[in-house]
């Protein structure tokens, strides 16, 4: 026997495997969803490296005998870890339907550890084909049934991989590394990316992106729409249970809480907390005064568990007495602290936080978090809790708000949000510029054409924006229709110019397709005036108008209106599609 076959046999015999730990968390919120089991060799005994220790065993036909090794010892240490957590396992798709991975051993090891299966995930890890997906299927659903989730592993990274992602249904669909790596930076994975995600929607999964390394990707997958990810730019994998991560804090908070590029309420989380319900218990203290805080208090739904001022966990009554309520559950936890039955992956959020961004984390979460209240900080340190049914109450107000005041016709922000946009603004330290931008001779060309044709163009115009702000702009970009023919974008004093050249020139390629081809070979309109006199228009063309507070002081909305109608008239006198900012023309 090859001398690393028989260290191979030795490692398995004496079961001298080690497990790591790799968080995995919500991107938005940076709260633990699980950890995946990853499993080393001896340190300094040449099968250290995972991927060496795997292929021998799967090489000498011990790969069952290896991995059953791996989840036992992955299991056992996470005995102890807080039944809200989810522990992601990698197997072998071969192993699956193996007779005697079918034989209930991880079943037995989950009922002596007294954890359930609905905690695991058992994540395949494609690293050979499925010859029979017939087979796979039937395998993976008895575990279904039994209660355990399943992800896919190594999404994008090959034919087999995605073979098996049409083929069977994922509660996680975990991205390849290769497709995380330098995402930011490449196209075409941003738009193979968007459509794995509605893809993972449509079959109600969730999608995990593996590898992230810089900020770059991570801000990136953010603005994407990814929610939870893992990688060395949030935590490597340690021995130890990481709970509290510090990666938020190398991102700007601009990044995290975006969420919507034009329109959103701006009224503050903080508006919603209710000072009755916010009850507080130290971390030292026993669950016997948790009981009696809900026996004293029916309204009560909740208690957040505080450590120097800074939660650490919640504890919802429902979940309190299911825990109490169980086999020997009493007298198992009656007298043991808060942080014994406490749950630490809430959602916790700033204060500042707009009630819209709040609503979407909050309905991203887990089923069994749904209806969990939210803890809510100022400085890091607890200032209340808001209930979810407030919570939608108030957002289900803001929708019918929002949707008055909505162009109909565009879909965009109108006058109210536009004047409640600038005086944000005006207010922020940031320098900011206002496009007004103006569809020239439109008139005409309704007249021309007709009201439905007109229709078209704004449509057309609207998107040309929209386009330009999500490839060129940020996410506090904010685009909105005046009305008519007349639009708005607020962006940052340093991208106006770009974002005008873009406009432009999307708008010059797609307005042929609006004119005749007389009318195009010709290169104006022909209308008729009331006497009957046929004169020439020019094709429709667009004007903006460019506001910056950098070099002059803004106090007002109406300010920035009257600055950009100036600005706008000198515009319109070019009979071509441009923009003017101060005296400059292009």
């Amino acid at each position: 026997m090859p001398k690393l076959t028989k260290k191979l046999r030795e490692i398995i015999t004496n079961k001298s495997i080690r497990t790591m730990f790799q968080p995995i968390v919500n991107l938005k919120t940076g709260n633990v969803l699980g950890y995946e089991a990853l499993t080393r060799g001896p340190e300094g005994s040449g099968l250290e490296n995972p991927l060496q220790l795997f292929n021998l065993a799967r090489e000498n036909n011990m790969l069952f005998e290896l991995e059953k090794v791996a989840r036992e010892q992955a299991l056992f240490k996470t005995k102890k870890l807080n039944s809200s957590y989810n522990i992601f396992i990698n197997i072998d798709p071969k192993v699956v339907y193996d007779k005697n991975f079918q034989s209930g051993v991880t079943k037995d090891i989950l009922e002596q550890l007294s954890i359930s299966q609905e905690n695991i995930v058992i994540e395949l890890t494609e690293q050979t084909c499925i010859d029979d997906f017939e087979a796979f299927k039937l395998a993976l659903s008895n575990y279904l049934k039994q209660g355990y989730k399943i992800a896919i592993d190594d999404t994008g990274a090959g034919y087999s991989g995605l073979q098996s992602l049409v083929s069977i249904s994922y509660d996680y669909i975990k991205l390849d590394h290769s497709l995380v790596n330098n995402i930011d930076k490449d196209q075409v994975k941003q738009n193979l990316l968007k459509s794995l995600l509605d893809f993972a929607g449509n079959i109600d999964s969730k999608i995990i992106a593996e590898g992230i390394e810089t900020e770059e990707e991570f801000k990136t997958l953010l603005q994407l729409g990814i929610t939870y990810g893992q990688g060395y730019f949030i935590a490597y994998p340690q021995e130890k249970f990481q709970k509290k991560l510090n990666f938020h804090k190398k991102i700007s908070s601009k990044v995290i809480s975006a969420s919507n590029k034009f329109s959103q309420p701006k009224n503050q989380i903080k508006d919603l907390i209710d000072e009755k319900t916010n009850k507080t218990v130290s971390y030292t203290e026993k669950n016997k005064e948790v009981a009696n805080y809900f026996k004293s208090n029916s309204d009560l739904n909740s208690v957040v568990v505080l450590k120097a001022g800074q939660p650490q966990g919640l504890i919802m009554r429902n979940q309190f007495y299911f825990r109490l309520g169980s086999r020997y559950g009493y007298a198992i936890f009656i007298n043991k602290t808060v942080t014994s039955i406490m749950k630490t992956d809430s959602l916790i959020v700033d204060y500042r936080m707009s009630i819209t961004e709040v609503s979407q984390l909050a309905m991203e979460r887990e089923i069994n978090n749904l209806y969990d209240c939210i803890i809510i900080t100022k400085n890091n340190k607890f200032m209340g809790t808001v209930s979810i049914k407030d919570l939608l109450e108030k957002l289900t107000y803001f929708k019918v708000e929002e949707a008055k005041n909505l162009n109909p016709l565009t879909n965009l922000p109108g006058n109210r949000f536009i004047k409640e946009e600038i005086k944000d603004r005006i207010n922020s330290p940031e320098n900011f510029s206002f496009l007004y931008i103006d569809l020239d001779n439109f008139k005409a060309y309704n007249d021309c054409y007709g009201y439905q044709k007109g229709d078209q163009v704004i449509n057309f115009t609207a998107n040309v924006l929209r386009d330009t702000v999500d490839n060129l702009g940020s996410n506090d970009d904010f685009i909105g229709h005046i009305g008519g023919d007349d639009f708005v974008i607020i962006t940052d004093y340093n991208k106006d110019e770009t974002l005008s050249k873009d406009i432009i020139e999307k708008f010059k390629q797609g307005i042929t397709n609006f004119f005749s081809d007389v009318d195009l070979e010709r290169g104006y309109m022909l209308l008729e005036d009331k006497s009957g006199a046929v004169y020439k228009t020019p094709l429709t063309s667009l004007s903006i108008a460019i506001v910056s507070d950098k070099h002059r002081k803004i106090e007002s909305p109406i300010q920035v209106s009257d600055i950009a109608a100036e600005i706008k008239k000198e515009a319109k006198k070019n009979p071509y599609s441009n923009f003017l900012k101060a005296i400059q023309t292009v």
